[in-house]
């Protein structure tokens, strides 16, 4: 029904507008009839009109003081939260201070999404869902993203990061990749990029002291690690789209585990059919182009 108007008739006298009592059935239609805000109270309760920052929507969530386990927060209804301190890590890492988005089904069947806040602290940049089915214990879920410091950006463009596997039980691992020099996907490690005036590290190199000295053309010295690694691949040159490599390359490990990488200009061997290093013509590695030096891990 719609809201009723008092008639309040023509001045100066009110001619032609409602009785008294006319004017007060219309008053008391307008706070009796249910379809009207104007009949209903202000507050929380079902059929109550909401003010603003209830249940934490419209200003600063609402504060949740128990942030040992999820069960307070799970407990409200559907609204934005945050902790008094931070909350409680038990299996999937989240925003320790990160503001909870809570959906709920009924007082005990609920979810809450806690967002990340991406501000120094434990896991700035990770979320999770929590839930949690009648009496039963809240489930954490990991929730995946760029940001996550459990799973790196796997874009296209990415050129480091980490894969994830599920393994036999369920559980999803991360696995650290890079792509080499020529587009492939590489179980990853320390892994150091070396163009010929500069080097760039993957997250895993950046634990290292490693630096760059350019001693000449083609002659590259990479001090600071722990040498090449040990197991695995360790060295990738620059190739073209037949596979032959852009320029002969001659590497070592010198003793306090620098590696010099020199690269030459190539030559044939006309007996052995390889391709050989010219010794009188050092190059540098072709412009946009690098060659990928994969580490020796820190034990951790």
């Amino acid at each position: 029904m719609a809201i009723t108007e008092v008639n309040i008739g023509s001045l100066p006298d009110g001619v032609g507008g409602d009785t008294p009592r006319s004017a007060m059935v219309k008053i008391n239609t307008n706070f009796t009839d249910n379809a009207n805000a104007a009949s209903r109270l202000v507050g929380t309760a079902v059929g109550n009109v909401m003010e603003v920052g209830a249940f934490g929507i419209g200003r600063d969530a609402l504060a949740i003081t128990n942030v040992t386990n999820f069960t307070e927060l799970l407990s409200k209804y559907s609204g934005v939260y945050k902790p008094t301190g931070s909350w409680a890590t038990t299996n999937a890492p989240h925003s320790a201070g990160g503001t909870a988005l809570v959906l709920s089904n009924t007082g005990s069947i609920s979810s809450a999404l806690i967002l990340p806040y991406g501000k120094a602290g434990a896991n700035p940049n990770a979320m999770s869902v929590i839930s949690r089915y009648l009496a039963e214990t809240p489930i954490e879920q990991i929730v995946y993203t760029s940001k996550n410091p459990i799973i790196a950006n796997t874009l296209n463009a990415a050129t480091s990061g980490k894969l994830v596997s599920v393994l036999a039980t369920g559980e999803l691992q991360s696995i650290g990749f890079s792509v080499d020099a020529n587009g492939f996907i590489k179980k990853a490690s320390p892994i150091v990029r070396l163009f010929a005036d500069k080097i760039e590290l993957n997250d895993e190199a950046e634990e290292q002291d490693v630096s760059f000295e350019r001693l000449g053309t083609g002659d590259y010295l990479v001090k600071g690690s722990l040498g090449f690694a040990q197991e695995g691949w360790y060295i990738e040159m620059p190739k073209d789209a037949n596979g032959n490599v852009l320029v002969a390359v001659i590497y070592e490990q010198l003793e306090n585990n620098d590696i010099s990488v020199k690269t030459y200009a190539k030559k044939f061997d006309e007996e052995t059919g390889d391709i050989l290093p010219n010794l009188d013509k050092p190059r540098d590695i072709p412009e946009t182009r690098w060659i990928d030096l994969r580490l020796e891990s820190i034990s951790k």
